[in-house]
C-alpha cells in the first residue's frame, strides 16, 4: 500500500504502531479511572504497561527471527509477530506483577485488583492491535491470497527477497476491522460487568486468527507440516481460554460456599 518513509525513518507502519500503543495505555487509564481503581495500583499497573510495551516490541522481533529462520535457514532480524510480542510482554508485566509489587505493596494491595486487570487488559490489546494491523495493511506484510481484483488491494508486500507488486486479500484490514468489533464488545461486557473478558478474549481472537491464517501467504516458517506458526498459537489460546472459564468458574463457587 504505502511502504515508504515519510520523515527521517518513520513510516505509517511506525505511525499506527505509535497510535496503537497510546490508545492501549489511554484505554486503561479512562476505564480504571470510571470503576475506580486506586491511583498508586492504577500507576504502578501503567508503568508496568509501558515497560511491557517496549519489551513485547524486541520479543516479536526476536519470535519473528526464528520463524524467518525455521522458513529460510537464516537468523535475521526482520518483522513483527504479534503473538511473540504478546507472549514477551506477558511474561514482562506478570514478572513485574508479582516480583516488584511485593516490595512496593507490603500489604499485597495490587493482589486484590488483578481480577480488575485481567478484565480491562483484553480491551487494551484489541484496539492496540487493531491499529497495529492497519499499519500492517500499509507496510504490505501480514497479506492475504493473491487475486485478479475485487475484493483484492493493489499492494507492495514483503517477501524475503523484496517487495513485490500485485493485487492480494487485505487481510490485515479483515483483522483490523475484527479487533475493533471485538474491542466494542469486550468494553461493552467490561462496563456491565460481566466477567471472563480474558476468556472471551482468547477464545474469540484464536478462533478468528486459525481460520483467517487459512487466507494468509506471507512467507513464514512453521512449527508443524499442517499448521503455521500463529495456528498452532491459535489453538492453545483457545484451550487456554477455556481452562481460564473453568479456574475461575470453580473459584466463585468455593467463594460463595465460604462462610
Amino acid at each position: 500500500m504505502y511502504p515508504y518513509k515519510i520523515i527521517w525513518d518513520i513510516d505509517l507502519y511506525d505511525i499506527f504502531l505509535t497510535v496503537g500503543f497510546i490508545s492501549a495505555l489511554i484505554v486503561f487509564d479512562i476505564y480504571t479511572t470510571k470503576r475506580k481503581m486506586k491511583s498508586k495500583i492504577q500507576t504502578f499497573y501503567l508503568i508496568l504497561g509501558i515497560v511491557s510495551i517496549f519489551v513485547g516490541l524486541y520479543s516479536a522481533e526476536l519470535f519473528q527471527s526464528v520463524f524467518n529462520y525455521i522458513k529460510t535457514g537464516e537468523f535475521k532480524f526482520q518483522g513483527l509477530t504479534f503473538y511473540g510480542g504478546l507472549i514477551g510482554g506477558t511474561i514482562i508485566f506478570l514478572t513485574g506483577f508479582f516480583l516488584v509489587g511485593k516490595f512496593i505493596f507490603k500489604d499485597k494491595e495490587h493482589i486484590s485488583s488483578f481480577k480488575e486487570l485481567l478484565e480491562v487488559a483484553p480491551c487494551c490489546i484489541t484496539v492496540a492491535h487493531a491499529f497495529g494491523r492497519l499499519g500492517c495493511l500499509t507496510a504490505g506484510c501480514c497479506y492475504g491470497l493473491e487475486t485478479d481484483g475485487f475484493p483484492g488491494f493493489h499492494m507492495h508486500v514483503q517477501t524475503n527477497s523484496g517487495y513485490v507488486e500485485g493485487t492480494f486479500l487485505p487481510t490485515q484490514l479483515y483483522e483490523s476491522l475484527f479487533l475493533f468489533g471485538l474491542f466494542v464488545f469486550l468494553s461493552v461486557r467490561y462496563f456491565k460487568g460481566k466477567p471472563r473478558n480474558l476468556s472471551v478474549y482468547l477464545i474469540a481472537y484464536g478462533l478468528w486468527r486459525f481460520f483467517m491464517e487459512f487466507l494468509r501467504i506471507d512467507e513464514r516458517g512453521a512449527f508443524l507440516p499442517f499448521l503455521t506458526p500463529a495456528q498452532a498459537i491459535s489453538i492453545l489460546a483457545v484451550i487456554l481460554g477455556i481452562i481460564l472459564i473453568f479456574i475461575f468458574s470453580k473459584s466463585e463457587k468455593n467463594s460463595k460456599k465460604a462462610p
